[in-house]
């Protein structure tokens, strides 16, 4: 029955990305390269330091400004967090107005403030963008943290984080993070619970004081708005910031790999696994490569790109496979990831660096660099439609020491690239014999076919916050077997004696949802008799029906019989299941031992009659069962769910998890058992199949 919980609860389904499919056709001739008109700006600088670009636009009675505070990147250490508490806590109330009278204010004028750890943005009516104004000056100039904010914070951040652990993406970024810059570098941190815990009022008041200069600021106003209106009310509302001086921390640039180093982070009951090529790059924001290395990494990882063609469409490794190309002050990134099969895990690394070497060595065909130009230039334009676009276009040319005329040539420049270049610039920021093969997923089925990319050194092992750590478990202690592991499990909760007394069995228990709480009943009688209700409030929204050789699930008023295979696989989870696994044609394999939640655990195989895999996990020491995890297949993939249990405790001489924590995908959803009842002589008629 735990497949039907995944099926009826709002926000609990694994999310896939779709796919599409498109015509392939010959692009037009190259045309000349658009004449850009950029929109005109006045700019201005206050006494105190902070730049101001407007961008006038009467369009619509409206006006849209944004805030960068530019400051180089932090280490924050044990207190990683820290900015993202700040930029939080800047929305939270100020000196003169709480945050209910900042929301109801922000409310009241139909307009829009939010805040971060580098400035705000904000927007509104034209006739009310004084009282906006006012506001947002208040919060830059004049913020009051609180401690209940900060403790909301830290709580919304906590659940976050329980989610993220799961996540194979966030996982993999995690890995990225640790391993490209390290500890020691700002991009290289990973936030923790921990971390967060760490962080207190006063770090946010001194994060606040130290970097919210208005000297670092550009200020950028776009709408219903002159520049001389703006002026004015920029004096008036930020004229009395004080400046002061702002340290611009550096840091080194990230060693360069001498040869390829495989990365693995085990999830032991994936099916597939999520990869990267990964590896930091020396591309600065407007360098004389910036416009062509874009072009190339589009041409190997755009959309519907080289590798889209080759792991996707050629080798059906894949729903699809991208690459990145980031280009950064500090240090740029590459990344060309996928997720695909475990049994395909070592191909797919091989394509993609196939590719990638593809690239350096062939020239692109006219036709192919033509085709991607098409595209940027089409999302350039697109970009230009937005005014606030033209005044970021020219703080960016501020920030970064760009030519005067950068954005103006943008697309004489990209129509300039010819496919030598894009050879050349592959040739430089393509490495596919020094990166970094990052891997999630199950270590079993994919370690020993990455080993031949690792060279001669051992594959290291990761968590899923980035912290190295040991191989997983494998081999089995000697003596270990199927049956000392279910003797073990069934002496733990009470006793083959106990749990043979069981006759009928009644568990009610609450399961907090996104936005609701929900009621779940489960009766059980014998070997062969299975209810399982959940209700929101007095509404029943989910029933799930075994009586003997008949199942129902009625979901809203509509019933859906089980199949005969599926009725089968569904006895699974009667709770004296474990009693009589043969006579349910379940059959069993234990080889190998794995952590959960850092203590040793074996690992039970159970595949049942319709051929679907099971996973149940003992706990070394105790001998109770503490996890579970199905896998089912989807109209796009498969999707794993994990049910951890925990806090067991005695009833009628038996014990039972009270706290059953639901994984599925990044969600976690947690519930409680309130009431154990044994033998209450349950009816037949309870478990009536409709």
């Amino acid at each position: 029955m735990k497949k039907y919980i995944s099926i009826f609860f709002l926000a609990l389904a694994v999310s896939f990305g779709s796919t599409a499919q498109t015509t392939k056709q010959t692009p037009p001739p190259a045309g000349p390269a658009p004449t850009i008109e950029l929109g005109k700006y006045e700019f201005f600088t206050l006494s105190n330091g902070l730049k101001v670009y407007v961008v006038e636009n009467h369009n619509l009675p409206t006006v849209a400004m944004s805030l960068v505070l530019d400051r180089a990147p932090l280490l924050e250490g044990e207190k990683a967090g820290l900015t993202g508490a700040a930029g939080y806590l800047m929305r939270t109330g100020t000196t003169t107005r709480t945050k209910d009278q900042l929301d109801e204010q922000i409310d009241f004028i139909g307009a829009s403030l939010n805040t971060s750890s580098t400035g705000f943005s904000a927007s509104g009516l034209k006739k009310h963008f004084p009282k906006l104004l006012e506001l947002t000056a208040d919060i830059a100039l004049r913020p009051q943290f609180r401690q209940e904010e900060l403790d909301k914070f830290k709580k919304q951040m906590a659940s976050n984080l329980a989610s993220s652990k799961d996540d194979p993406a966030t996982i993999e970024s995690n890995v990225q993070q640790s391993l490209l810059y390290g500890k020691n570098h700002p991009y290289g941190e990973v936030i923790t619970e921990k971390s967060v815990e760490n962080i207190s009022l006063a770090d946010v008041q001194n994060y606040y004081t130290t970097y919210f200069r208005p000297n670092i600021g550009y200020l950028a106003i776009v709408g219903d708005i002159t520049p001389s209106e703006a002026k004015k009310l920029v004096k008036q509302y930020f004229g009395k910031w004080k400046k002061a001086d702002v340290k611009q921390n550096t840091y080194p640039a990230p060693a360069a790999l001498m040869a390829n180093q495989v990365a693995i982070v085990d999830r032991s009951n994936s099916v597939q696994s999520n990869i990267s090529v990964t590896y930091a790059v020396d591309l600065k924001p407007g360098s004389p490569d910036a416009i062509a290395a874009s072009l190339m990494n589009n041409i190997l990882g755009g959309s519907f790109a080289r590798l889209d063609a080759n792991l996707r469409e050629k080798h059906a490794y894949t729903y699809g496979s991208n690459s990145s190309l980031s280009s950064d002050r500090l240090s740029g990134r590459f990344s060309a990831f996928a997720s695909v099969r475990n049994t395909v895990t070592d191909s797919a690394f091989t394509q993609i660096m196939f590719e990638m070497d593809r690239l350096r060595k062939e020239p692109v065909s006219a036709e192919e660099l033509q085709k991607v130009k098409n595209m940027i230039i089409g999302s350039f334009a697109r970009s230009l439609e937005n005014p606030l676009t033209v005044a970021m276009f020219a703080i960016n040319t501020a920030r970064y020491n760009l030519p005067k005329d950068y954005y103006a040539n943008y697309l004489r420049n990209v129509a300039a690239v010819t496919p030598a270049d894009i050879q050349r610039v592959a040739q430089q920021y393509l490495q596919p014999e020094k990166a970094y093969l990052v891997a999630v997923g199950n270590a079993r089925e994919i370690a020993d076919k990455l080993k031949r990319f690792n060279g001669n050194q051992p594959i290291a092992y990761y968590t899923a916050f980035g912290e190295k750590t040991d191989a997983p478990l494998m081999s089995l202690p000697s003596g270990v077997n199927v049956q000392t592991v279910l003797a073990a499990y069934i002496n733990a909760i009470g006793g083959k004696a106990n749990v043979e007394k069981v006759k009928d069995l009644t568990i009610r228990r609450t399961m907090n949802v996104p936005g609701a709480q929900l009621n779940v009943l489960l009766q059980q009688k014998g070997a062969d008799k299975s209810l399982m209700v959940v209700k929101y409030g007095e509404n029943e929204i989910n029933r799930v029906a075994i009586n003997g050789t008949k199942g129902a699930i009625t979901t809203q008023g509509q019933v859906k019989q089980m199949a005969p295979a599926e009725l089968q696989d569904q006895k699974l989870d009667i709770w004296t299941s474990f009693l009589n696994y043969d006579q349910l044609g379940i059959k069993l394999a234990l080889n190998q031992m794995e952590k959960v939640e850092g203590r040793e655990a074996y690992k039970l195989e159970l595949t049942l009659p319709s051929g679907k895999k099971s996973y149940h996990y003992y706990d070394k020491e105790t001998g109770l069962k503490v996890r579970e995890v199905a896998t089912e297949q989807t109209s796009v993939g498969t999707a794993n769910q994990t049910i951890d249990l925990k806090d067991y405790r005695e009833v009628n001489g038996i014990k039972f998890p009270h706290k059953i924590d639901l994984h599925i995908g990044s969600q976690v959803i947690s519930s409680t058992v309130n009431s154990v009842e044994i033998n209450k002589n349950l009816k037949d008629e309870v478990f009536q199949v409709k």
